[in-house]
């Protein structure tokens, strides 16, 4: 644990082979981030690393039409000390969003941590690296859709050392992904090394409300040398800079709970009483370090979601119900209220080999959502964790689904968890219950922290990127002050909460 009055420390990891700094040239990076002033320095700066990153590539023999191989020879020799790669680039630009909100930043490349077959050069120095931070953004390459091989050596390492991956456990990841094309596989990568880090026992976010809340920061420079120019890339990069940092803020709050955090079990799918059943066995074994409640979902009728060009149909408090359908036969009016003020979220779903028996609402409730993620982030920053009751042998995507569309809620993840049923018997439950009792201090840390922040909010506001209706009632909503209300009753809940919940940390 850092002392008192220490911030938490953000390690940027550059994981792309054509990284541009190495050794001394990281501790000059950093230095050249603490010293711009705004986003327009950092633009600035960014450009004329590009600049001198694609004369360092032509200086290194692509003018004179030498081969690759020697073109990255000359390039390692170069010194590391200048110019920024692409992904480096939007490393930077995240690191220096998360800086001004008060972290230390550190950078650690991943080129020069691994040789060319995979082999940690220097297996202590990179441990210790490791165990410095209190959380990791992570940039790197497209590679066919997926994250690059220095990645993959990175996770391969935490995961051999058992030791280390314990004493991770818990710390906080986030990530970007630049590619050759603006649909180049930016999302694929992203949700593929979070599965990884949230495998490992990490946390992990996706970027912030004030670009697009999904899954990190997306990149698009196809040529050397190209980043500064995608300003789209490098606001989401900055956005999952700001969001990592908020949160590590957050986790790190002098405050403690007073009482036990709550936990929702959101049964979404079931089979004859089979996750019913599970779920109850969990619940009885969280009492001692959870307050945990469960919704059963599919005995409950919900309608699909209309996709209305304007959602929530208003701005108003949270406790409101602001979706437009209220049919006497839909439920959803009547859950609202219990999907609010609880610490821990665990959606639950179940896939069998023969699907008959199974029961399920979960895309409808799902899309159902989206009244709550776009009235500004009602989750926000709740940690959420996804169970699935998996038959063995099935091969299901629930369990990815689950995690990559709760993430967009603005929430934190943790470690996603599966029961293997086998002839109708959910085995390792008790394994299970273990993995989520170890949840319990981390959801408290956060919603502790959480409610001393938003004693002095700054309003997670839904930013409606590709719905000009959207916006267009916004600014309407937002001229008659309705915004304003919402923000200052939301203020009001926390801080009644935070006068009874909280207490200083021992």
């Amino acid at each position: 644990m850092r002392e008192a009055g220490e911030p938490p420390r953000l390690l940027g990891i550059a994981g792309s082979l054509r990284n541009a700094r190495f050794g001394p040239g990281g501790d000059a990076l950093l230095r050249s981030l603490a010293e711009l002033p705004d986003e327009a320095a950092l633009q600035a700066w960014l450009a004329s690393e590009c600049a001198v990153h694609l004369q360092q590539f032509l200086d290194a023999g692509r003018a004179a039409g030498l081969d690759f191989l020697q073109i990255h020879r000359n390039l390692r020799r170069a010194g590391g000390q200048r110019g920024l790669s692409n992904s480096e680039s939007a490393l930077a630009a995240g690191l220096w969003a998360a800086q001004q909100l008060g972290v230390a930043v550190d950078h650690l490349s991943l080129a020069e941590q691994f040789d060319g077959f995979g082999a940690p050069r220097d297996p202590d120095g990179l441990r210790a690296r490791l165990l410095s931070a209190d959380g990791f953004l992570l940039s790197g390459p497209v590679y066919f859709g997926d994250r690059g091989s220095l990645t993959e050596s990175l996770f391969e390492f935490i995961e051999r050392d058992a030791t280390l991956r314990a004493q991770l456990a818990g710390r906080l990841f986030g990530g970007i992904a630049v590619g050759a094309k603006r649909n180049g596989g930016q999302e694929t990568t992203l949700i593929y090394q979070m599965l990884d880090a949230l495998r490992l026992g990490l946390l992990a976010v996706g970027n912030d409300s004030d670009t697009t809340s999904q899954y990190g920061g997306t990149g698009h420079a196809g040529d050397v040398g190209t980043m500064h120019l995608d300003r789209y890339g490098l606001e989401t990069s900055m956005g999952v800079g700001r969001r990592m940092a908020r949160v590590l803020l957050r986790l790190a709050t002098p405050h403690a709970l007073a009482d036990r955090p709550r936990a929702l079990f959101l049964i979404l799918a079931d089979a004859d009483g089979l996750v019913a059943g599970g779920v109850e066995q969990l619940r009885a074994a969280l009492t001692d370090v959870f307050d945990a409640t469960a919704l059963d979902l599919p005995k409950r009728t919900i309608r699909r979601c209309i996709a209305c060009d304007i959602c929530p149909t208003q701005i108003d408090v949270d406790a409101v119900y602001r979706c437009i359908i209220e049919h006497g036969r839909d439920d959803m009016k009547a859950l609202h209220p219990l999907l609010l003020g609880h610490d821990l979220l665990i959606p639950v779903a179940v896939t069998l080999h023969a699907p008959g028996a199974r029961q399920s609402v979960y895309q409808s409730f799902v899309e159902r959502t989206r009244y709550l993620r776009r009235g500004d982030y009602v989750w926000s920053d709740l940690l959420v964790a996804p169970l699935l009751f998996e038959e063995v042998g099935r091969l299901s995507t629930e369990l990815m689904r689950m995690t990559t569309s709760f993430v967009r809620h603005h929430t934190v993840l943790a470690t996603p968890q599966l029961v293997p049923l086998l002839d109708g018997e959910a085995l390792g439950l008790d394994a299970v219950a273990a993995r989520l009792k170890a949840m319990a201090p981390i959801a408290a840390r956060l919603t502790a922290g959480r409610l001393s922040a938003a004693l002095a909010p700054s309003p997670t506001k839904y930013n409606p990127v590709g719905y000009v209706l959207a916006a267009d009632k916004d600014r309407e909503d937002e001229r008659m002050a309705r915004r304003a209300r919402m923000v200052e009753a939301r203020r009001q809940v926390v801080a009644d909460a935070a006068a009874t919940r909280l207490k200083p940390r021992e």
